[in-house]
């Protein structure tokens, strides 16, 4: 059997990933980071809501745009969409969910 290399497989650096994570200093997109930490899908309209605060003029487009942003700047299958009866879904992918909490500082017990 040939001797493998080790760059021939892909293997996250998660200390380059936990660092943009941590570094976003957008509060919208924060904010949108911090309802999706539980792991679960939430609706385009939950997450439009609770951007509101922040940033009045936010709508269906701007929220998929900064999906798309933080996809491509952390990393293409970060944030993970789903339409459920017409209605789109997002989630952060169960790969990255307990990275993202630790870069966040995220604590069940203080919700």
């Amino acid at each position: 059997m040939e001797d493998l290399k080790e760059d021939e497989f892909y293997k996250p650096n998660y200390s380059n990933l936990f660092n943009k994570i941590k570094d976003i200093k957008i509060p919208v997109k924060n904010e949108i980071l911090m309802a999706l930490l539980d792991g679960q899908w939430h609706s385009e309209l939950d997450l439009i809501r609770i951007t509101k605060k922040k940033q009045n003029y936010m709508g269906a487009v701007v929220l998929g745009t900064m999906v798309n942003s933080l996809n491509h700047y952390i990393k293409n299958n970060y944030l993970e969409r789903k339409v459920i009866n017409d209605k789109m879904y997002y989630k952060i992918s169960d790969n990255y969910v307990g990275l993202t909490r630790a870069a966040k500082r995220y604590s069940p017990s203080v919700l």
